[in-house]
């Protein structure tokens, strides 16, 4: 026992104890699939980190050598690819000569996955649509939370602390921009953005990816937002070596939804989506 505990290291003792905790949580959002709209992308999510902490405790304990590592990792970087690829040739076929805004994450050193990530999205676009700004968004800490130190706020994800103002400032700052593209998802208090109550003439569509959209049945139906990126409910994980055909590998994962098909998804997967109370 000791000495598996000195193999896994601090890393390798951290990675059991994500990997338990999102069992639990994933079993748990597995229950509650038939009556909470957000289980079952949540599950999928849950799902995902138990098998990137399996992989970092086999790497650990030598189980699963680099090599094997890095074909893991390499196949399902291909599957989030072809996401960015057909989000941006939906966006080149359905809205050309758009004028976009894109919401990002913070830069991180050494960061090569979301350079990757932008180049897809481009490969995409095909130049028939323009990224004219790339920002990301703001981040005012809440008044009476205790304000965490330097290191401790870069572990924070973006989205847990963004918010609806953040996002408005940045459509105030870029007001010839028709389309938003967000890589991070919408802020919580979603229902506080601007773009839901501004002029038609002047509000600006929005496309999203990496982000939870159970609420925005609504806002889909009425064309404000154009298109979401989402994991397909039927999707089956497997270890098999993702299709070399991007359109192929982006089927096995995942869906675009858009106004002209959101009745069908929000029947086709009842869960998916949040009840208008």
């Amino acid at each position: 026992m000791g000495q598996m505990l000195q193999n896994l290291g601090v890393g390798g003792i951290i990675a059991v104890v994500v990997m338990v905790l999102s069992l639990v949580g994933m079993i748990v959002c597995a229950k509650k699939q038939d009556s909470v709209a957000i289980a079952k992308p949540a599950a999928v999510g849950l799902m995902i980190l138990v098998l990137l902490s399996a992989v970092v405790i086999l790497m650990k304990t030598g189980v699963l050598g680099d090599q094997g590592t890095q074909k893991i990792i390499q196949n399902e970087f291909t599957y989030t690819k072809s996401s960015y690829v057909m989000l941006g040739k939906h966006i080149a076929d359905k809205i050309p000569g758009a004028k976009i805004l894109l919401i990002v994450d913070k830069q991180r050193q050494n960061d090569t996955r979301s350079p990757a990530l932008l180049d897809a999205f481009k490969q995409g676009l095909g130049g028939k649509a323009t990224i004219s700004a790339t920002e990301t968004p703001a981040i005012a800490w809440p008044e009476g939370r205790p304000q965490p130190n330097p290191e401790e706020m870069d572990m924070i994800p973006l989205q847990e602390v963004m918010t609806a103002q953040s996002f408005n400032d940045l459509m105030t700052k870029y007001p010839d921009c028709n389309l938003v593209v967000s890589f991070i998802g919408l802020p919580n208090d979603v229902e506080n953005m601007q773009v839901w109550t501004m002029e038609p003439e002047k509000r600006p569509k929005l496309a999203i990816i990496n982000g939870a959209y159970h609420n925005l049945k609504s806002a889909l139906q009425s064309g404000i937002v154009a298109v979401i990126v989402a994991v397909n409910p039927s999707a089956k994980f497997t270890d098999e070596a993702a299709p070399t055909d991007i359109k192929a590998a982006f089927d096995k994962r995942y869906i675009l939804i858009t106004p002209d098909n959101i009745e069908e998804i929000s029947q086709k997967y009842a869960n998916m989506f949040q009840e208008v109370k």
